[in-house]
């Protein structure tokens, strides 16, 4: 097989299909794809919540609830209790085939008969306002994170606590502001930094602890904007730099912004990993164009957001631990095997099409089955009729497809259409890593949700906070603060926002001056330390005579997410090595 260049269906950029990505189709039987790698991780994407909650009642039991959903709209929303109890069958809800219609339009029909979770997660002691969860305790709007405890505001932690404001931070406590850390405690607005301590402003810093403003350190203490003091010259120093002051808060951000543009940065996060491309990969090997490879990831491709011994896997979005042979998957893990263009599930496997699946195999167009093989749009069947059935339905889909709004053809071999998702775009985890417009959205043809409407009123604006949070009084808690933001921006903006007493407490404790911003902006500004998930060929921008290219300059090429637009320094590994290891 040959290397082959296509067009994407959605993008209309052209895009190559590599000779092993042909094998690993025939592997698992399946056609090529028809959207580039980037449509398709969007259209994947699209298909899970972010982080937008609302208030409804349940359909099941009466109670209030907070859900993922939009009050409303078409679907059954039940709490996360009844959800999870025996007071209803998802196999009441199933309907044989209909070979005369798109299977697409048949499973959006299915999709709002059967019920579907307001919130997941499992073992939450008060932590009501979080979702997908596990084994977290006194967590405030907290999403996809396990084993943590006192923390809010944040996104994939893990066996963290006492965390604001993180983006997938682990085994951290004491942390602020973090993005992509390991192993942090009482540290102050760190990215790329792991094993460090007692520290500020740190970018791709390991092993530091007494560092404030610093960049690309490995095992140094007392460094300020790099620059190394004494204990004593440190501490005299750093006594200007109280980021209990929310006016010394945003210069340091300033400052910090400035240096990291001035100083070279290597070209990709890959640590302990072998024959990968991609960003922020981690004892992995074998993997190209991926994305938050993270811990025993292997011969796996497009990959975003991957971890825990997946294996075998192309085009995942949210997947792992000991996973393998997945194909077009979002959020699917714990165990599965054979998995194609599913979203959500965990311990399944030969599954197709299917949306929240548990502990069931053999399932096809299925949502909420549980414990259950054999199963067609959530109806039973033996596995004789299943065996039957199946090759008949994915004849059925090549021959009468599924059309869009604007003319893109869905057969088997396909996730599901954008425009079918229970969410809206801007309601979406494709949101923040491929931002549109609500003009670009609605012009797809796919869903955007206006904010509705505010039942509160400001009554207290951003500019008129203590500047320092000595001088902040617990009254603070029972004030609506406006975000600075005022709702004008494109970051899903609440445009205001309450400080809860454990919040004041820890940014007393840390000595952080209060946010302006609203949760979501504030996710969205820290987000914006990580790039995107796009590749580019470049060269590295070394020239300091003494590395390895001698008194030329480097040579070397790489694949980078840094974009040839960026004004960032980007080096290449050797060169880097050289300069900073």
């Amino acid at each position: 097989m040959q290397k082959e260049s296509r067009v994407c269906q959605n993008c209309r950029n052209s895009f190559a299909i590599e000779p092993e990505d042909f094998l690993f189709y025939e592997k698992i039987d399946v056609p090529p794809p028809t959207w580039c790698p980037g449509c398709r991780n969007m259209r994947r994407m699209l298909w899970r919540e972010e982080k937008t909650l609302y208030r409804d009642i349940c359909k099941l039991c009466g109670k209030k609830i907070v859900t993922i959903h939009a009050p409303g709209g078409p679907f059954t929303v039940i709490c996360r209790e009844c959800y999870n109890s025996d007071k209803w069958d998802p196999l009441s809800y199933g309907r044989a085939y209909d070979f005369k219609r798109p299977f697409f339009a048949q499973y959006r029909e299915l999709m709002e008969a059967v019920p579907r979770p307001a919130l997941t997660g499992a073992n939450l002691v008060r932590s009501d306002f979080t979702h997908a969860c596990l084994n977290v305790k006194d967590c405030y709007y907290v999403f996809w994170s396990y084993f943590s405890e006192n923390a809010e505001n944040c996104y994939a932690l893990l066996l963290s606590k006492n965390a604001y404001d993180c983006y997938v931070t682990d085994n951290s406590d004491h942390v602020y502001g973090s993005l992509h850390c390991n192993r942090l405690y009482k540290v102050r607005n760190g990215f790329f930094s792991d094993d460090c301590m007692n520290s500020s402003f740190i970018f791709d810093c390991v092993g530091c602890s007494d560092c404030f403003g610093c960049i690309n350190l490995r095992k140094q203490k007392y460094r300020l904007w790099n620059e190394q003091f004494s204990k004593e010259e440190y501490y005299e120093r750093l006594k200007y730099w109280d980021l209990g002051s929310y006016a010394r808060l945003e210069e340091a951000k300033n400052k910090f912004r400035s240096l990291y543009l001035s100083t070279p940065h290597r070209f990709a996060h890959v640590v302990s990993s072998q024959d990968v491309t991609g960003d922020i990969i981690r004892d992995t090997k074998d993997c190209k164009t991926c994305f938050s490879a993270l811990d025993g990831v292997e011969h796996c491709r497009y990959v975003y957001f991957g971890g825990l011994n997946l294996k075998d896997a192309w085009d995942t979005s949210i997947g792992g631990d000991t996973s393998n042979l997945m194909y077009e998957t979002c959020a699917v893990t714990g165990h599965a095997s054979r998995c194609f263009f599913s979203a959500g599930g965990t311990n399944c496997r030969d599954t197709y099409y299917s949306d929240w699946a548990a502990n069931s195999s053999y399932v096809f167009g299925c949502i909420s089955i549980k414990n259950k093989q054999y199963c067609i749009l959530n109806k039973q069947y033996t596995k004789q009729e299943y065996e039957e059935l199946l090759p008949k339905i994915k004849k059925q889909m090549e021959d009468i497809p599924y059309i869009d709004k604007k003319g893109r053809v869905y057969k088997f071999g396909e996730f599901f259409p954008p425009e079918l998702s229970a969410y809206a775009y801007n309601e979406a985890f494709a949101f923040p890593w491929y931002p549109k417009t609500k003009e670009e959205v609605v012009g797809e043809g796919w869903q955007w949700r206006d904010p509705s409407e505010r039942s509160y009123e400001i009554s207290l604006k951003p500019e008129n906070l203590p500047d320092h949070v000595r001088d902040v009084d617990d009254s603070i808690t029972r004030e609506v603060v406006g975000c600075a933001h005022k709702g004008i921006c494109n970051e899903q903006c609440t445009t205001a926002f309450r400080i809860s007493q454990a919040e004041l407490e820890f940014y007393r404790k840390m000595n952080i001056a209060l946010p302006r911003l609203c949760p979501n902006c504030r996710n969205a500004e820290r987000l914006r330390w990580r790039n995107a998930y796009t590749l580019w060929r470049r060269k590295c921008m070394c020239n300091k005579a003494g590395h390895v290219h001698g008194d030329n300059p480097c040579a070397a090429e790489f694949e980078t997410t840094f974009s040839p637009e960026r004004r960032e320094i980007i080096y290449c590994a050797d060169c880097y090595r050289a300069e900073f290891l």
